[in-house]
């Protein structure tokens, strides 16, 4: 036999041996799977959950089995029809659960391992740019509401400290989003003010990062239910803003006239004018949300005679999530899950969402 006919066989055998890895995961999973897609009805948009055909995986990619995913208020706003983004009929950007399958290329993620995806793709590390945008899971990509996903072998981080998979889904965007609000962006020393809008999943926790930190968290809310419970997680005052709609007098009065160092607005339109008649002098005002629009305007002058500082931040990189990983793992931090659905309860789920009543966070599992 020839050596260049040799050599060919050689290759072949090499090149089906290769494949002996990716066809043995492949065999062991399901031809379809259920996935949530959102469809026009009437005015506006609804999930359905369907069966659909497992995803491809490429050479940098990983296959996950998804086990929980968490809701943002974005899943309500992307239903109006005049904020969905036809380029994600597959809603959701929170998702944690098993790998079980990867790429030929892929060293850093091992079959089996537990994990969730991060909220942009492509933002690995370094100062944010616009251009993330273009692959945001569940925004400009398919989302993450289905039983098996496609995630790009970078855009994955390990479940740490114990978490359970409805733990671990909560962290890609609202967790990461409150660590750059208190410690990664800005950054909350001992003793500082912190004041934090409401209860839900991003004002959750800032709540626990702040009371880590040494500070001093004042938090808002419209129900006094809900801020003995934030008390019970370290919060040092409550203002109900129905009872004391002129709450920025409030914090004055909490602060001896001093203000907040720090406030997280995760409510934006309403409530950016308050936010900095709250501030104390050098302190920072986080954008974080816009619950009720982003089309407000602030006070140039409110932050002038202050020096104070605006910031927006929007999530953050997979460094970002990995240094909060390791602060709540040091601060034995665990994530608050207010109530668990599984996926064939989504309408019951996403109406909890917008009844707001609720702490920290929703979860739906597969």
């Amino acid at each position: 036999m020839s050596s260049l006919k040799c050599n060919r066989l050689g290759l072949a055998a090499m090149s089906l041996y290769a494949l002996v890895p990716l066809l043995a995961q492949a065999s062991a999973l399901p031809a379809t799977a259920r996935k949530v897609v959102v469809e026009k009805a009437g005015e506006r948009y609804e999930w359905k959950l369907v069966q659909a055909p497992l995803p491809q995986i490429a050479d940098d990619q990983v296959l996950v089995r998804v086990l929980a995913i968490s809701l943002n208020r974005s899943e309500l706003s992307r239903l109006n029809s005049q904020s969905f983004d036809t380029a994600a009929t597959t809603p959701v950007s929170d998702a944690a659960g098993e790998v079980v399958a990867v790429g030929r290329s892929v060293k850093n993620v091992r079959k089996g391992a537990r994990v969730t995806n991060t909220f942009f793709r492509n933002w690995i590390e370094g100062p944010y740019r616009e251009q993330y945008l273009d692959a945001v899971y569940g925004w400009s990509i398919d989302g993450v509401a289905a039983e098996y996903i496609a995630l790009d072998a970078r855009a994955v981080v390990p479940i740490t400290n114990g978490f359970s998979y409805e733990e671990a889904s909560t962290l890609p965007t609202a967790a990461v989003t409150a660590w750059n609000g208190v410690m990664g962006r800005v950054i909350t020393r001992k003793g500082d003010v912190v004041l934090i809008q409401g209860t839900g999943g991003v004002a959750t926790f800032a709540l626990q990062f702040a009371v880590a930190a040494g500070a001093h968290p004042i938090v808002t809310s419209s129900s006094d239910e809900k801020l003995a419970h934030a008390a019970k997680l370290g919060a040092r005052d409550g203002i109900n803003y129905r009872t004391e709609p002129e709450w920025p007098k409030a914090v004055l009065r909490l602060t001896q006239g001093r203000g907040a160092d720090l406030v997280i607005d995760v409510v934006g339109k309403s409530t950016l004018q308050q936010s900095v008649a709250s501030l104390a002098d050098a302190g920072t005002l986080a954008i974080i949300g816009g619950i009720t629009g982003y089309d407000g305007s602030l006070s140039s002058w409110g932050l002038l005679k202050k020096s104070a500082t605006a910031r927006g931040i929007f999530v953050g990189s997979r460094a970002d999530y990995l240094r909060m990983n390791e602060f709540m793992g040091r601060h034995r931090l665990r994530p608050l899950v207010d109530r668990v659905y599984p996926i064939e309860q989504y309408a019951e789920a996403l109406q909890a969402m917008e009844s707001g009543e609720f702490m920290g966070k929703i979860v739906l599992t597969f």
